[in-house]
């Protein structure tokens, strides 16, 4: 998580308004969704690889790092729809699924992969805190926008909290063994609750103290949306579109 709001943060599109680079990614997910051809699905794969690297300035480790966990779960349910669990008696015995039924396991992974890169696209190129605003400027009620806010810093101060824990524990000597290992851990997550309870507590005051009324507002250093980035995203779009569709 630290390395997503870290790219988020820095890339060369930060400044860029949330609607475009939505628009962008809910483009190519939709186009990725209606295409039935392995090249255009391809094609559309490498592009968004592109945009990250290329357009955003994002590394391709940090790329790596934000797709492992989408992959591996992409991998174990391809390999689950390739074998074929059959009961011989009572014994299960494994075989390969028929070629048609593995190459449409084959087609929805590769499906699968380019809709999780046009999610990362835009969660690699655009804080929560902007999404929660544009939603916020949609309709989004402001006191479920403030609750998924407040469980966000929440989940950082708990990861601030376990990290510092676990440097102490490292200093003093607190995994030296795997006995001493699972005797600090234990200490470690008893200690974890109330530490992360009072940091919470902390920082409500601190809202309360500067003024909060109801409703968390955040500077914003994007750009305001504009109509011929828009225009460009949408011909973009439209442009692939046909490609793929003429090209199946």
């Amino acid at each position: 998580m630290r390395a997503i709001d870290r790219c988020a943060q820095t890339n060369r599109w930060r400044h860029y308004a949330t609607g475009e680079k939505l628009l962008l990614a809910l483009g190519l997910m939709i186009i990725s969704l209606v295409s039935v051809g392995w090249a255009g699905q391809i094609g559309l794969l490498i592009a968004t690889i592109a945009l990250m690297k290329a357009g955003a300035g994002l590394r391709f480790r940090d790329i790596f790092k934000a797709a492992r966990v989408p992959m591996l779960f992409i991998v174990t349910g391809t390999v689950a729809q390739l074998v074929s669990v059959r009961m011989t008696g009572l014994v299960p015995t494994l075989s390969l699924v028929s070629g048609d039924a593995a190459y449409s396991a084959c087609f929805v992974a590769l499906r699968s992969t380019v809709c999780v890169s046009a999610l990362l696209l835009l969660a690699l190129t655009t804080p929560l805190s902007s999404i929660v605003q544009l939603l916020q400027r949609i309709g989004l009620n402001a006191e479920i926008s403030d609750i998924a806010m407040a469980m966000f810093r929440l989940i950082w101060l708990l990861l601030d909290c376990l990290e510092a824990g676990q440097q102490s524990l490292g200093a003093r000597l607190g995994y030296t063994s795997s006995r001493r290992m699972l005797r600090s851990n234990g200490l470690l997550l008893a200690s974890l609750l109330p530490r992360v309870l009072g940091r919470a507590q902390r920082m409500e005051a601190g809202l309360a103290a500067r003024g909060y009324v109801g409703r968390l507002n955040f500077i914003s250093v994007e750009q305001p949306a504009s109509t011929v980035r828009l225009v460009m995203i949408s011909c973009l779009l439209g442009t692939v579109a046909v490609l793929m569709w003429s090209f199946p």
